[in-house]
C-alpha cells in the first residue's frame, strides 16, 4: 500500500490476484489512475456538488476488471486496446432520465455495453450513483470457453455487429452477484475457477436469443466534433480562448461547435473549457504534493496558472460547482497535511 497525492492505494499479489482500490475527489485523479491503462482517457464531471468515487482493479488469470462508482455525472473517452473483448457491465440500475450512453446512444434497458470488436476508441456516460464494471477478456479464453460449451455463431455475430446488448434479468442478476461477490468479500479467497464462471455468464448473456441489440453505426459527426473538443479543451488546460478562437484551432463552425456540446455535454464550449480548468485547480487545491512541484502557495497563484485573471470570477464558479470557496478547499488540505 502507498499514499499518492493523499488518496490511498493497495496493491496485492496473493492468489495471482492483483488489486488496486483507490479514492478520488476530481477527474484529474481518475485520469491518473487510470493512466497505465488508458493514458489518453479523459474525464469530465457533467453534474454539479463535489466529486467522490472509488477505482478497483482485479486481475484474475485472462479475466479483468476494473469497477467505477461515482456520485456524479461522469463522461470518459479515451483509446482501447483493439485485441481483448471489453465490456461494460453496470452493478447499479439507471434511472430512466438519466441512462447510460455508449459512444452517444443511450442504452434503453438494463444490458452489456461498449464491446463491439471493430471499435478503436470508446465514450461512456456515467450516471450519478453508479458502480460500472469494466471487464476485459482475453479473446483466446473467450473463443476457447465459447467453443468448450457448444457455443453458435450469435454471440460472434452480436460481437461484430452491435455495442449494446439486453440482459436478461435473472442473468444480469447472475453476472452482478458473480462481480459483485469478488468485489465485496477479502481478495485472499477467490477460487480458481471462478474467472471461468464469469466468462461462462457472459457467454450465455450474448448467447440469448431473445435479447434486443443496439447496432454501432458510424459516429455521427456532431458527436464526433465534440469528442474533438473535449480532448482538445483537456490537453489544452490553462487555455481560455473565445468561440471564435475555439473555432478557428478546431476547423469548426461557430454554430456548430456551440451545438455540440449542448447536445453531448449539457453545455457550451466556454463551459466545458471552465469545468475542466475548475476540476484540475481543486486537485491542486485538495493536494499539496502538486502544489509543490510548481511552487504554487495560494488560491491566487493557482487560479492564475490555469488560466483565470480574475480571482473573483474564479472564486464564484468554484463555489456553484463544488458548493464552497476554494479556500475552504485549500484549508482543508493543509490541516490534513499537519494532522
Amino acid at each position: 500500500m502507498h499514499v499518492k497525492g493523499g488518496t490511498v492505494i493497495k496493491h496485492s499479489d496473493k492468489n495471482s490476484l492483483k488489486r488496486l482500490d483507490a479514492r478520488f475527489q476530481t477527474c484529474s485523479e481518475l485520469q491518473d489512475l487510470f493512466h497505465p491503462l488508458s493514458p489518453d482517457l479523459v474525464a469530465v464531471q457533467l453534474s454539479q456538488s463535489p466529486l467522490h468515487g472509488r477505482v478497483r482493479v482485479f486481475v484474475l488469470g485472462s479475466y479483468r476488471f476494473k469497477v467505477l462508482e461515482t456520485n456524479q455525472n461522469l463522461f470518459l473517452s479515451g483509446k482501447r486496446r483493439p485485441k481483448p473483448c471489453t465490456l461494460a457491465i453496470p452493478l447499479t440500475d439507471a434511472m430512466e432520465d438519466q441512462p447510460y450512453r455508449a459512444q452517444g446512444i443511450p442504452m434503453p434497458w438494463q444490458g452489456l455495453m461498449g464491446y463491439k470488436r471493430s471499435l478503436s476508441d470508446f465514450d461512456l456516460s456515467v450516471p450519478a450513483r453508479a458502480t460500472l464494471a469494466t471487464s476485459v477478456i482475453g479473446k483466446e479464453a473467450l473463443l476457447e470457453r465459447h467453443a468448450q460449451h457448444g457455443g453458435g455463431p450469435l454471440m460472434l455475430k452480436r460481437w461484430e455487429s452491435s455495442n449494446q446488448l439486453e440482459v436478461q434479468v435473472e442473468l444480469r442478476r447472475c453476472l452482478q452477484q458473480q462481480l459483485n461477490s469478488l468485489v465485496e468479500r477479502d481478495q485472499d479467497t477467490w477460487k480458481p475457477e471462478e474467472p471461468d464462471q464469469l466468462i461462462d455468464t457472459v457467454i450465455r448473456c450474448f448467447e440469448a436469443q431473445n435479447s434486443q441489440t443496439m447496432p454501432i453505426a458510424t459516429r455521427e459527426d456532431r458527436h464526433q466534433a465534440a469528442i474533438e473538443l473535449l480532448h482538445w479543451c483537456a490537453k489544452n488546460g490553462s487555455k481560455s480562448l473565445s468561440m471564435n478562437e475555439l473555432s478557428a484551432e478546431l476547423h469548426q463552425s461557430r454554430t456548430s461547435l456551440f451545438k455540440e456540446p449542448r447536445e453531448h455535454f449539457a453545455c457550451t464550449p466556454l463551459e466545458l473549457q471552465r469545468s475542466i480548468r475548475i476540476d484540475r485547480i481543486r486537485q491542486l487545491l485538495l493536494d499539496p504534493s502538486r502544489r509543490r512541484e510548481p511552487g504554487l502557495t495560494g488560491v491566487g497563484a493557482i487560479a492564475s496558472a490555469m488560466g483565470f485573471a480574475s480571482r473573483s470570477h474564479f472564486a464564484r464558479r468554484y463555489q456553484q460547482q463544488y458548493g464552497e470557496q476554494p479556500q475552504e478547499t485549500l484549508s482543508r488540505s493543509r490541516d490534513a497535511t499537519d494532522t
